[in-house]
Formats: structure tokens, C-alpha cells, sequence
């Protein structure tokens, strides 16, 4: 064992590290993420504050060794490449290396000189923003680019020789899902997440009186489903279908797996376990877990720190079964009893029984499983089960 590990348990250690760049060349009528344009002078002070937390995250004795490194955003692929390289050094030099790293990838700020940058620096997988692959589409969603930049941007990708995902949305009015599809699987990449488009409260879309339709989200996802099916993808996640368990998002699983990560930049959140308050007490109940979130662009800049919910062990238990129901392999429900000590459903439980019988839920020993159509009704099985 490490020194490390020596004085904690291996489930106690930080593994991952969420890194949140929030300029974009332009704000997309659907997004409700913690973005801004880019404006003179922003960047480096940017620079200097990230390099602040993650010499905070380096002084923790239980940060690291990291797994994966996930660098989302806004665009971060928008960074010039004195930037993104001392973004990534930064990173290097407090917290060590990672077995994966991936970049989110904005198609109107790559260019093949750029992959090449960002595969030198350590970037083992890209998730390209396409979105869709129909110009009206794209122009519906406001997006600034057309689908022939996608196209060039997922060859230069791929010729890195790197892990390479697409990211696209569904359930979009007048979009021909089966088209998106198989023109994802046509490019030759190992990842496709397909995400149905959420109207968010206070987005332009929301403002204009957008709403979504129900019967259009199934038929797209059965669709989507379908579709990368016969194509070879497997799908490991709601939203998320891979060509081999190796293309598989590191990153993402460990949010699903309710593992403990780190974050820096404005806006980001992070779930990390109770060192400073292992075996006290904090407003009369044990701390299990800790999440934080940081402040908005402004106030992060000027030093305000983050907002800090704990929850206790059922409360980790919990969110422990949400998250892992969103995973074809299901979630062990004796596996949570394990780590949280408690458990608020067991695989025995009527709740459970009464999901099975609604043919949403199937039981494999102590695990549970979402069917196919428990995954199209998700939310109305999370609540059956862990209501009260």
C-alpha cells in the first residue's frame, strides 16, 4: 500500500477531478451551465485562481493518486494553447498524472493542430459537442457551427489515435433521430451519449415558452436505442452506448457509481468525503459525505468559497441507488449496505417486488436492475423506491 492508503481505506481516496472552464465563443439558447463569453483579461486570472484550488486539493492528504480528469465547461477547447497547456501542467505538478483525461470539444474552435496539442498534453479522450448533424437542427439550437465542422473536427480526433465520443441531443422538433444515429456511426467513433433535450427554467428556451413532449423523448430514445444496437454499441448508461467496455467514460462512471471526486472553477461541484469531520457530528447527525459547489464566476474570481451540503449515511445510501439505477449492470444493493452501513430498500424489500411486478425493475441476487422500460420511466422507479 501507499502512504496514502496506509491511513485510509482505498474507498476513502479522491480519484477524480472535475475541471470547469466556463468561456464559450457563444451561449446556446438551451444552456443553463455556469458560461460566459469570453472578454478581455478574464482567462488569466481564471488561470490563477484554478492554480490556487488545486494547490488546496495537493495540501489534502486524501486527493490522489487521480484516475481521471474530466476538463468540461463551457468550451474549454476554446482556450488558447499557451492556456490550455498551463491549465494541464497545473494539474501535473499538484496532483500527478491520471489514467484518463478527457476534453469536451466545442467543433468551431478545433482545428487538427489542436488535437495534436491537447493529445501531447495528456488527453486520452475526447467527447466531440456536435449535438446533430442536421444544419437545421444546429440552427434551431442556436449552435454556432454546421455539420461539416463536426465532421472534420471528429477526423481529426480520431487520428490521434485517442478514445473519441459525440455527443448529440434528441427528442429535438422536427429531427430525424435515425439520421443523427447512423451518421454518428458512420464517422468510426467508439462513443456516442445521446442526451434529450431539457428545457431548463431562466434559459431563452424557457423564456419563449419551449416545452417538452413526452411522446417524442420515448420515440427517440427507443430510436436511439434501436439504432446503435444493431450498430454494435452496447449501452452501459441511460444516455451513454460504447463499442468495447474500453470506450467507456471512466469519468462519468465514477459519478454513477457515487464514488467521491474533486472540482475546481466557478460553478463546479464536488462530492468528497468527511476528512475534516470523520467521527464528529455536524447539526446532530454523522457526515457521510460532503458536496460542495462553488460560486458563480464573479464571486469565485474574488475568493468566495464554496456552498458545503453534508449528508448522512442514508442520504449517501440513497443517492447511491439513484445514480447506480441509471447503469444497465444495475446497482448491489448489498454493496451499499457495505459502504454506507445502511441501506433504505434491500432486494427482498415490497417496494422492490412491486417494481418487478410492474416489470420496471428485474432482481439479480442482491442487485437490481432497470428493464427497458424502467429506464424510460426512471424517475417514477427512483421514487417508488426510495419514497419517505
Amino acid at each position: 500500500m501507499t502512504e496514502i492508503e496506509s491511513s485510509r481505506t482505498r474507498s476513502e481516496l479522491v480519484r477524480h477531478l472535475y475541471v470547469h472552464v466556463p468561456f464559450c465563443p457563444s451561449i446556446c439558447d438551451f444552456c443553463s451551465f455556469e458560461v460566459l463569453e469570453r472578454r478581455p483579461g478574464m482567462v488569466a486570472p481564471y488561470l490563477d485562481r484554478v492554480e490556487r484550488e488545486l494547490a488546496a486539493l495537493e495540501a489534502r492528504s486524501d486527493v490522489g493518486p487521480l484516475t481521471t480528469v474530466y476538463i468540461g465547461g463551457g468550451t474549454p477547447s476554446s482556450l488558447r494553447a499557451d492556456e490550455i497547456t498551463r491549465l494541464v501542467t497545473s494539474i501535473r505538478q499538484h496532483l500527478g498524472t491520471w489514467e484518463e483525461m478527457t476534453l469536451e470539444v466545442h467543433p468551431s474552435t478545433a482545428s487538427a493542430d489542436r488535437f495534436s496539442l491537447w493529445s501531447d498534453l495528456g488527453v486520452t479522450r475526447f467527447s466531440i459537442g456536435a449535438q446533430s448533424f442536421d444544419d437545421n437542427v444546429l440552427r434551431w439550437l442556436t449552435r454556432p457551427h454546421d455539420a461539416a465542422a463536426s465532421l472534420r473536427c471528429i477526423d481529426w480526433a480520431l487520428a490521434t489515435g485517442v478514445h473519441v465520443s459525440v455527443d448529440l441531443m434528441i427528442a429535438i422538433p422536427g429531427q430525424r433521430v435515425a439520421a443523427e444515429i447512423d451518421a454518428a456511426v458512420s464517422t468510426g467513433v467508439g462513443h456516442v451519449s445521446a442526451y434529450v433535450l431539457t428545457i431548463e427554467e431562466g434559459t431563452p428556451f424557457d423564456e419563449v415558452g419551449i416545452a417538452p413532449d413526452e411522446l417524442v423523448e420515448l420515440s427517440a430514445i427507443r430510436t436511439v436505442g434501436h439504432r446503435l444496437a444493431a450498430a454494435g454499441f452496447d449501452r452501459y448508461e441511460v444516455s451513454n452506448w460504447s463499442r468495447s467496455i474500453g470506450e467507456r467514460c471512466r469519468h462519468n462512471e465514477a459519478y454513477w457509481a457515487n464514488d467521491w471526486w474533486a472540482a475546481v472553477g466557478p460553478g463546479a461541484s464536488a462530492h468528497l468525503p468527511p476528512s475534516n469531520t470523520s467521527g464528529t457530528e455536524v447539526d446532530g447527525a454523522d457526515v457521510a459525505g460532503i458536496r460542495t459547489r462553488s460560486a458563480t464566476m464573479t464571486s469565485w474570481l474574488t475568493g468566495a468559497l464554496a456552498s458545503v451540503d453534508t449528508s448522512s449515511a442514508l442520504g449517501a445510501a440513497s443517492e447511491s441507488i439513484l445514480t447506480g439505477l441509471r447503469r444497465t449492470a444495475g446497482v448491489d444493493l448489498a454493496a451499499v449496505e457495505q459502504r454506507w452501513g445502511c441501506v433504505p430498500v434491500s432486494a427482498e424489500s415490497p417496494r422492490v417486488i412491486a417494481e418487478v411486478a410492474l416489470g420496471r425493475l428485474r432482481v439479480e441476487g442482491s442487485r437490481v436492475v432497470a428493464t427497458p422500460l424502467g429506464f424510460e420511466q426512471l424517475d417514477a422507479v427512483t421514487a417508488a423506491l426510495l419514497v419517505g
